[in-house]
């Protein structure tokens, strides 16, 4: 089934640009399987870690990594990027997984600042995002600088024509989701839009189409919107 069959409408965003998406309250592995093969630019989710975080329920999935592995390759396009976030206790697991089925392009780490407090380990603040591609010198790719501005004398250090320093694979200069951030909504793992603005901007194109198969706040699919890509989404739990 093409995405286009799956009840798209046309949005118009805050910005002028116009989207066209759906989302729905499914099973990620029931929705991957109406998706049409290489209709996908990007991928970019950020699924359970598994780590049974505080007793959190929607956190003990034991999802099949090898069958979402294989959906993921067959509704992505040559072209496309495959964006996933993990936590460090879990990515080297999912890693040997999906090595088997993509190329690792970058493996890029968020400094969140923020962590969860440990008595017997030390504060996690890290996240990990996997970068995967189908083919090495076939992608999409828009480079952007970061947002830590350089330290210059002079013409020194403003040789690439900007102000700001060249974005690594260690992002340091997005804040976190905290408890008065104005897009706070109830999701105890929401990632900020300014994060998913960055990498919907690097990883596709306008009028691309963007998945995410475990949608949970949503913030993906405000990115995807605001920015004029299409978009589709899926999250099991209705709220």
């Amino acid at each position: 089934m093409k995405p286009q069959s799956l009840g798209l409408e046309e949005l118009e965003t805050d910005n002028n640009t116009t989207g066209k998406g759906t989302i729905v309250c499914q099973n990620c592995m029931e929705f991957l399987r109406t998706i049409e093969d290489e209709s996908i630019d990007l991928i970019a989710t950020d699924p359970p870690y598994e780590i049974n975080y505080s007793n959190l329920e929607w956190d003990k999935k034991n999802l099949d990594w090898e069958h979402i592995s294989k959906e993921f390759n067959r509704v992505l396009k040559k072209t496309g990027n495959i964006i996933i976030f993990q936590g460090w206790s879990q990515v080297i697991h999912t890693i040997n997984i999906f090595n088997n089925v993509f190329l690792l392009k970058n493996w890029i780490i968020y400094d969140r600042i923020k962590g969860r407090g440990a008595k017997t380990n030390l504060v996690s603040t890290r996240e990990d995002i996997l970068w995967y591609v189908k083919e090495d010198e076939n992608y999409t790719y828009n480079k952007i600088f970061s947002n830590i501005k350089k330290a210059t004398v002079g013409t020194i250090g403003r040789r690439n024509g900007s102000e700001y320093r060249a974005l690594s694979n260690v992002w340091t200069d997005i804040s976190p989701i905290v408890p008065w951030s104005c897009e706070r909504v109830a999701h105890p793992t929401q990632k900020p839009l300014m994060l998913m603005d960055r990498i919907v901007t690097i990883f596709s194109n306008e009028n691309d189409v963007v998945l995410d198969p475990f949608m949970g706040s949503g913030s993906t699919m405000v990115s995807a919107k605001n920015l004029g890509r299409n978009y589709l989404g899926c999250e099991i739990n209705e709220k």
